[in-house]
């Protein structure tokens, strides 16, 4: 199975003030912030992209606080101390430790003292290099707390399910609905399985399945046919066999059958192509009768020349199954109407032309009841062979007379 993932987020192509916007927003809770101030924003910046004033306890109060709840019954309220945060956000592509160290030393040249916290957001990845010339770098400031985010760490960030809000917002992807959407998807096509296991049969019953309507409810013309030559070339609704619930979340139906030759041992084969028997016998579709598609003649001339010249055991099928994958069903109407009887199958054509998807397959099987021991043949071109003649002779006269001979000579 194949698993879809995302690909890499461009950061390089949203505005280096609206990175600023997504950097500052993805940090409202990394830190106890009495403000977070969007300096770049305001034109004079002083090298400063972000400012953020930080409360906390600092550790001496905490420490009286602690020893007054041990010698006291009052408890000394705590007065937050404000700590100076400095963060910087690049948008480019590279960063080494000379570029960085520049980025540093630029940021922290308008302030008197070194801040107490300070951060660096880059869309592109850190070498190890690059990160340990930034701890260098902060150690030697006197920099008390510091952070390095790469693209890889943004991206970690926005894929947590409570910045789904933002990756949407600036990036127009959403991973909670993607998972909602899927969940969906999924509960559609389990309901829709249990629907043609209950009318069409399960995935291994091999029994006969009636012909199955397949039509486009958008259609309005339907079930008027205007034009019966071109309707016959390309159908816009018909009576096709259900095949097989396969592969996975898709129904097989047999678009093409023709009277075919098969060697089970060494995979040689032919078949007619100018004789189409997928048309099924009944029901009759409303409006066209089986004898516009020409079959009648066509199909007896076929059968008779085939069970006079090919051996039993050599008689198959050669069929093109076609698919319709589970997520395009709209609906099933196992009653039909009084035009065409049911059931039907209400299908989103691709492209509004054809109910089925573009791949296709071509196998031959065994032309009696389906026998388990015959494994279809997957046709290869080099081993084709030819067993039928160009044109198909018209042998049904001397057959019908040896059959009477026979039945004659059994009667005696």
């Amino acid at each position: 199975m194949i698993t879809k993932t995302l690909n890499p987020i461009h950061f390089e192509d949203i505005e280096p003030h609206r990175f600023e916007d997504l950097v500052r927003q993805l940090l409202y809770d990394f830190k106890n912030w009495k403000s977070l101030e969007p300096m770049g924003r305001l034109g004079s910046d002083e090298g400063i992209d972000i400012r953020g004033i930080e409360l906390s306890a600092s550790p001496s109060e905490q420490e009286e606080n602690d020893e007054d709840e041990e010698n006291d019954d009052t408890v000394k309220d705590v007065l937050p101390t404000e700590n100076l945060w400095v963060i910087q956000c690049k948008r480019e592509k590279r960063i080494g430790p000379t570029k960085i160290k520049s980025i540093t030393s630029k940021s922290l040249s308008s302030l008197d003292s070194p801040p107490f916290g300070f951060m660096l957001v880059a869309a592109c990845d850190f070498s190890k290099k690059t990160r340990d010339e930034f701890r260098k770098q902060m150690l030697e400031l006197g920099v008390q707390e510091f952070y390095v985010w790469g693209k890889a760490d943004i991206e970690d960030l926005l894929f947590m399910p409570k910045n789904d809000h933002l990756l949407f917002a600036y990036f127009g992807i959403s991973i909670q609905i993607r998972r909602r959407s899927i969940k969906s998807k999924v509960r559609s096509r389990l309901a829709i399985k249990k629907k043609l296991v209950k009318v069409f049969g399960d995935f291994h019953n091999s029994t006969y399945r009636p012909p199955i309507l397949i039509r486009d409810p958008k259609n309005t013309q339907y079930p008027y046919i205007n034009n019966s030559s071109e309707f016959i070339k390309n159908p816009p609704w018909g009576y096709w066999h259900l095949e097989n619930h396969n592969p996975p979340d898709h129904l097989a139906f047999v678009f093409n059958k023709f009277f075919a030759y098969a060697n089970w041992e060494n995979k040689e084969w032919d078949f007619v192509k100018n004789c189409d028997t997928a048309i099924p016998n009944h029901p009759t579709l409303y409006g066209l009768s089986r004898n516009a598609f020409n079959l009648k003649d066509k199909y007896e001339i076929c059968r008779v020349y085939s069970e006079r010249n090919i051996p039993e055991e050599n008689r198959a099928w050669a069929m093109t199954i076609r698919f319709i994958h589970y997520d395009r069903i709209l609906a099933i109407d196992e009653l039909g109407d009084a035009c065409n009887e049911g059931p039907h199958l209400l299908v989103d054509y691709v492209d509004g032309n054809v109910p089925f998807e573009p791949n296709w397959s071509f196998q031959i099987i065994k032309s009696a009841a389906r026998v388990s021991s015959f494994s279809p043949i997957r046709p290869k071109k080099k081993l084709r062979k030819t067993f039928f003649p160009k044109k198909i002779p018209d042998e049904r006269k001397i057959y019908y007379k040896e059959l009477d001979e026979k039945l004659n000579k059994n009667k005696a």
